[in-house]
């Protein structure tokens, strides 16, 4: 296994692998922008919209990939903001199912932190469901709880479930 960041010009050529993870994440309940019964073509348009933010550099695609596959992903994103240029937001921390428990995710996590700081991007931030095992795997990676939103997305089942805010100091 092994983690790379997706050079923009071949972004486009990794979508079709990205919405077969997506997928595959959403049919194994994770809440990851969908619910249930979510299609490839639209995880495939979800993966399309970021091709400008990804060509502009504003945003970074890190896949961990296995045999050539991508078997998990996530997204940093640099705010554009004139007050926030030390800000990024970590997204769709994703691993196939087939894949988990053998530390993507934290590697897929450690090297969107590295590339941030690299950048003196320092402050982070990121949700994910609350009391979750993507929970729990941020907290043992030293980031902090802000606070818990109830009701703040459906989960694949379509229930509203909260979501919980965090962010890392990576001074």
């Amino acid at each position: 296994m092994r983690i790379e960041a997706v050079d923009p010009a071949s972004y486009e050529g990794a979508i079709d692998e990205l919405a077969d993870l997506l997928v595959d994440a959403v049919e194994g309940g994770a809440s990851v922008n969908f619910v249930a019964g979510a299609t490839r073509d639209e995880a495939a348009q979800w993966w399309a919209a970021r091709i400008e933010a990804v060509l502009a550099g504003t945003t970074t695609l890190f896949v961990a990939r296995s045999n050539d596959l991508i078997i998990g992903s996530t997204l940093l994103e640099r705010s554009t903001n004139p007050n926030s240029p030390h800000r990024a937001e970590i997204g769709k921390v994703i691993v196939h199912r087939s894949a988990r428990r053998q530390g993507i995710a934290t590697a897929l996590m450690r090297a969107a932190e590295d590339r941030a700081r690299a950048e003196g991007r320092w402050m982070l931030i990121l949700d994910t469901v609350t009391d979750s095992p993507a929970a729990a795997l941020y907290e043992s990676l030293g980031w902090r709880t802000v606070g818990t939103i109830p009701g703040y997305a459906l989960n694949t089942d379509g229930v509203p479930e909260a979501a919980t805010y965090y962010y890392k100091d990576l001074r």
